[in-house]
């Protein structure tokens, strides 16, 4: 068995709650769907949260010596996003980002909530907008990266154009998955065991200069509830290595850019973009909100709001082993990382309150909260208004 015990601690590797995951081999995650030798591979996934957070949390007990207990499910785990050699942070694309064309003629054409025109109807939810392209366009949908730098996203959200070469040159997909064939021999008959001929994808978090050797793989960013050192960790399936390495709290972005609450306040309107996949009990939407779509979100109860719109993928399932009860997790359904949501704020927007939203984890359960689902970034939006001049 392979030791994890931390190595000692070297100049500039003090423990830190701010900590990057650098998988020494493809990370294996599986979805929960059936496992057998009729079933193939599960597609290479980036890790959800909760994977993360069980890393940490083991880490965290054997660097302590605690007791592997229930106290650990109440450790916060925030993240995963990306962390690239220049320490520039990366988050998944926003739904409302859509490529258009190709070579020269490629573009990123942003979508917003807008009304409909006159006499035109939908079978959106009452009180729901259609989220429609800003700009239109003849092309077909083309490719572009899956993951931004933070920076982008920012610019994103105060309406700024970016170049799609530029979002290109500046973020990350993932490349092909490293897929390899497992078996069990039966000794006897010298051949597979009935069942135990399967094959699994790993994520491979390549560097975006493939032609550089010296330059790395991108690691994974998170912040945890506690201070960690640098150790070996097991990451994902089958016991995959990761080196656990501390970051300067200044990584993350504890903060936002001055005067950005306050655009937030004064728009009248806000916009949550989802940086991990999100658990809600409505599926798509919070299960704070009311049949009018109104509600208090549980981490900032003095803001009222109203869901104008929403743009997501399709969703995601997730599964899990179950250590405590020693049996299988129930799959349920994430809303993916890069959902966008656009709220009517109706009342309680100041600075103050809108702080606890920044880079918080918005999901409906408090445990789901603490295991990292539905990290935020919250931005200003303006809501349309009608023909009198009104917010809709």
């Amino acid at each position: 068995m392979t030791s994890l015990s931390a190595r000692p601690v070297q100049q500039g590797e003090r423990p830190s709650t701010v900590v990057a995951l650098d998988p020494l081999g493809p990370v294996i995650v599986r979805s929960g769907r059936p496992f057998d030798d009729q079933a193939g591979p599960d597609p290479a996934r980036f890790p959800p949260p909760s994977t993360v957070a069980g890393c940490l949390r083991t880490a965290w007990a054997r660097e302590t010596g605690r007791r592997f207990d229930s106290h650990l499910r109440t450790l916060a785990v925030s993240g995963p996003l990306l962390l690239d050699r220049d320490n520039h942070v990366l988050v998944p694309k926003p739904s409302d980002a859509h490529y258009y064309g190709s070579g020269d003629a490629a573009s990123c054409i942003r979508a917003e909530p807008r009304l409909l025109d006159a006499g035109c109807g939908s079978d959106l939810p009452d009180g729901l907008m259609p989220v429609q392209l800003t700009k239109s366009t003849e092309g077909k949908p083309g490719p572009g990266p899956h993951w931004w730098l933070l920076s982008d996203l920012l610019d994103f959200r105060q309406g700024w154009d970016i170049a799609l070469t530029e979002l290109t040159k500046r973020g990350w997909s993932p490349g092909a998955g490293d897929r390899r064939t497992h078996v069990a021999i039966d000794r006897e008959r010298r051949a597979a065991e009935e069942g135990k001929l399967f094959q699994t994808e790993g994520l491979v978090l390549d560097d975006r200069k493939a032609d550089d050797a010296a330059a790395g793989g991108l690691r994974l960013l998170a912040r945890f509830a506690e201070p960690l050192g640098p150790a070996l960790a097991h990451l994902g399936g089958e016991r995959r290595l990761a080196a656990l390495k501390p970051q300067d709290s200044s990584v993350w972005p504890e903060r936002p850019p001055s005067g950005w609450l306050q655009g937030i306040a004064e728009s009248c309107g806000l916009c949550l973009t989802l940086l991990t996949p999100g658990i809600f009990k409505a599926g798509y939407r919070p299960g704070w909100l009311d049949e009018k779509l109104i509600g208090n979100p549980p981490i900032a109860p003095s803001l009222r709001l109203q869901l104008c719109a929403a743009a997501t993928e399709r969703w995601q399932p997730h599964s899990g082993w179950d250590l405590a009860l020693g049996q299988p997790r129930a799959t349920r359904k994430l809303a993916p990382a890069g959902s966008t949501y656009w709220f009517r704020i109706l009342d309680g927007a100041n600075e103050e309150t809108l702080e606890p939203l920044w880079l918080a984890n918005i999901s409906d359960d408090a445990q789901d909260r603490l295991d990292g689902f539905g990290l935020a970034l919250p931005s200003a939006w303006s809501p349309p208004k009608d023909n009198r001049g009104r917010h809709r």
